[in-house]
């Protein structure tokens, strides 16, 4: 006798919002499926909190603004306590607002205006969006965040790296056998005058580039690599996301705010230089050219349609930066939902320069990853932490070659 498919369980649904006819609107959309189960609701932080413990969902829907204990603090105790893939509701944040990037920096998954729901929406519309957002948000992991913690991530580099500095006073050459200090300073041996370790950003060598992919789920990712990087690591980075340019501007100042690293919006003749991170929207085609020993950032709005040997606009950026730099390139895809970035991949790989992908576990939309890796033998058990150090190994180890375009 032949044995049945086993039915999947639905995905269990915390719903926790005060407002009671979001969650009536709620109920609505998810009673008429069989692969959802709302298997609770709380109308402030504390209760939800307690039923998360009791009920252990796979999914929460959590609002930002609520009575006694708010959606962000409850998220920030969420994520240290009971990790569980949540995505934040909103009636008085956007989509691109520093306080939706707050959310995704403290554990948030995804995030929704609430808005939304109720202006300019129809019903079907409204309900593919939340579906859609809650089946990706249940096939996703998520770590324990500490909040005092995030800006220091367990990356060492001490042993296969150092750093040699001299006195402006006396010369003395001095030896630092640990490169994750951000700031501060030592005492020469010499003569005790103080002497910074970090350089001025003008002595950083552009030796080194990392290309970046992201679509809009991406931003998340993002949050936790760039403020975990080293500006004195060398190099530059670029990364180009997919999605609307006014969000990404927002973005850009967000993460300048929190990252050690420089991060800006890229913008055409801009010159790269070591130690920053710029940033595009693949509305634009961006590609690196030579100028005076040094490489330019050379920015097409009206061609991205048409990049480069008609690739996508990150394939564009991929492979413009390893036909100058060779091997000194890395690439990396992050969670999105295009397949822009294959062929990038392929051509840096060629080039003979480093390759990796995000986790698709950690991954909120997977098919960019997927592409890459049914199509290249990379390494597929990266998280975002493990991707910073690779970054880093990548950096430092071309950090004292010197290349001129």
């Amino acid at each position: 006798m032949t044995q049945g498919i086993q039915k999947k369980s639905p995905i269990r649904l915390l719903i926790v919002d005060d407002s009671w006819v979001l969650r009536k609107v709620l109920r609505g959309t998810i009673s008429q499926r069989d692969d959802i189960e709302i298997i609770g609701e709380a109308t402030n932080g504390i209760e939800a909190l307690g039923l998360v413990l009791d009920l252990k969902p796979d999914v929460i829907l959590l609002d930002m603004e609520m009575p006694t204990m708010d959606g962000m603090t409850t998220l920030q105790h969420l994520m240290i306590q009971t990790p569980t893939p949540t995505i934040m509701l909103s009636s008085l944040s956007k989509r691109g607002s520093t306080r939706c990037f707050d959310a995704l920096k403290y554990g948030a998954v995804d995030f929704v205006s609430k808005n939304s729901f109720f202006q300019g929406m129809n019903g079907a519309a409204h309900s593919k969006l939340v579906l859609n957002k809650i089946f990706s948000a249940s096939k996703i992991v998520v770590h324990s965040i500490d909040p005092m913690q995030q800006n220091s991530a367990n990356i060492d580099v001490s042993s296969e790296y150092e750093k040699v500095i001299f006195c402006e006073d006396c010369g003395t050459r001095q030896v630092v056998r640990s490169m994750s200090p951000r700031t501060g300073s030592i005492k020469c041996r010499k003569c005790g005058d103080i002497v910074p370790l970090h350089l001025d950003k003008r002595h950083r060598r552009m030796n080194y580039i990392t290309v970046i992919g992201a679509g809009e789920s991406g931003y998340a990712n993002l949050l936790k690599i760039i403020p975990a990087l080293d500006p004195e690591m060398g190099g530059a980075l670029c990364i180009m996301i997919h999605d609307k340019v006014e969000h990404i501007e927002s973005f850009v100042k967000y993460l300048d705010s929190i990252s050690d690293l420089e991060v800006t919006f890229g913008h055409n003749g801009t010159t790269l230089e070591g130690g920053c991170c710029y940033i595009f929207s693949d509305k634009n085609n961006v590609t690196l050219s030579p100028y005076s020993g040094n490489y330019t950032l050379q920015i097409d709005r009206s061609d991205a349609e048409q990049s480069i040997g008609n690739y996508g606009t990150i394939d564009s950026l991929m492979v413009s930066s390893a036909s100058l730099l060779d091997k000194r390139v890395t690439g990396i895809l992050l969670s999105g939902s295009s397949t822009d970035g294959m062929k990038g991949i392929k051509y840096i790989l060629k080039e003979h320069g480093n390759c990796f992908v995000l986790n698709p576990k950690h991954c909120l939309h997977k098919s960019m990853i997927n592409g890459a890796l049914e199509r290249y033998e990379l390494q597929d058990d990266l998280d975002e932490n493990r991707l910073s150090i690779e970054i880093q190994k990548c950096h430092f180890a071309n950090k004292e070659n010197v290349i001129t375009a």
